[in-house]
């Protein structure tokens, strides 16, 4: 009897993780080859690319690219004004937007594809909704289990960043969707001196601050809001833009971050574009982040059919994947400084930049302690962070 509940316990508990789990079955079609459509076009200025790739059916393989770029295609966009664009091939494969193509809040626009075979595909009519903005960010100290660079799933301190959204709706006349695109700058740094003229010794009245900085995309998925509807109220609370480690072995570099020891300062440079999204956008994305989970990968190799809103028109049977997406877009700029042993977290707007590229040899800064000033050419006196002035 005793046996008896405690195998009845065992399955009550398995069959409660299963109701409360949302299964994913993907469609699969993999004797088919399948036209991929990676387009985006926003309020911001232009131009716009739009990428034509192939997925080849299985098998596969599995040591090389599973897809190959579609070149030499017609590439048109149409908005509800039956203004015509054509999209030049600025590289094989990859078509940019003329200079005169200007996009609208409340206009739609239609991607029109014919591929040099004459098979002709064409998108769903996509609005330009009015961009929305968040109401108020704030960083929470906390500890997660994270996925560092060598794939070790540690538990970490770190800032859980969070955003409140849409308070100013009064009514959702329309359905209002975000997503996210987050990524942090760290500078990390060490100090260090060099020999006198001689050759023969360290300069022990000053030493070099030599700092380097590197970018991560902060989410591994598609980071979007939750789906409204006209009957729920339109406000989002504490909404994740994504969880940011303070330990250096969580982002594998080998060097001292900060400014002050023993206990180093962090600073982080947060840059977020915030798409507002129609709803064709927000199913797309929902549906990849269910493949992704699944999966890891996107479209090579296919493993399920990740369907948008693009059509064959020649003939329907035909597999088309991926987006034309007609999204309005809000920058954002974030300075974070928080420490591993403090539970201290602080976030303030900071410039929208373009952060450079990953620095590739060291920059030097005197620390300012103690006189004289060396004189060096590569002495720059600028603020934190560093990388600021080396656009």
């Amino acid at each position: 009897m005793n046996d008896l509940k405690y195998i009845t316990l065992i399955l009550m508990v398995l069959l409660s993780f299963i109701r409360c789990t949302e299964i994913y079955n993907p469609n699969i079609s993999s004797d088919k080859e399948a036209l991929i459509v990676e387009g985006l076009i926003t309020d911001q200025e232009g131009p716009f690319t739009v990428k034509l790739s192939k997925a080849k059916p299985l098998p596969f393989d599995s040591v090389n690219s599973n897809t190959y770029l579609v070149g030499k295609a017609q590439v048109t966009i149409i908005d509800n004004e039956k203004k015509t664009y054509t999209l030049s091939e600025t590289s094989f494969g990859n078509y940019s937007t003329p200079p005169e193509f200007v996009t609208k809040i409340g206009n739609s626009y239609k991607l029109r594809i014919v591929t040099r075979e004459g098979i002709r595909y064409e998108s769903n009519s996509e609005k330009l909704l009015p961009p929305q903005n968040y109401d108020s960010i704030h960083a929470i100290y906390s500890a997660e289990d994270y996925l560092n660079s060598n794939n070790e799933m540690q538990n970490v301190v770190g800032a859980d960043i969070r955003v409140d959204l849409f308070k100013s709706l009064s009514s959702l006349d329309s359905v209002v969707s975000c997503r996210f695109k987050t990524n942090m700058t760290i500078q990390y740094s060490y100090t260090s001196r060099d020999l006198t003229t001689k050759g023969d010794a360290e300069i022990d009245w000053w030493h070099w601050f030599r700092f380097r900085w590197k970018t991560f995309s902060l989410n591994t998925v598609n980071n979007i809001t939750a789906q409204k509807t006209a009957a729920t109220n339109s406000s989002i609370l504490n909404h994740s833009l994504g969880f940011m480690p303070f330990e250096l072995k969580s982002y594998n570099l080998g060097m001292s971050f900060g400014l002050v020891y023993p206990e180093p300062i962090i600073i982080y440079y947060m840059r977020v574009n915030q798409y507002t999204m129609n709803n064709d956008s927000y199913q797309f994305y929902k549906a990849a982040n269910n493949q992704l989970s699944a999966s890891g990968k996107l479209f090579d190799p296919i493993t399920s059919q990740l369907y948008g809103n693009m059509n064959c028109l020649s003939s329907p049977s035909r597999t088309v994947l991926g987006l034309f997406e007609v999204s309005s877009v809000r920058k954002h700029g974030f300075l974070i400084v928080g420490s591993v042993n403090s539970k201290n977290v602080s976030i303030t707007k900071a410039p929208v930049m373009d952060v450079p590229s990953d620095s590739k040899f060291e920059y030097k800064v005197w620390d300012n302690y103690p006189m004289p000033v060396p004189e060096d050419p590569l002495y720059i006196p600028i603020p934190l962070p560093n990388w600021w002035f080396h656009k």
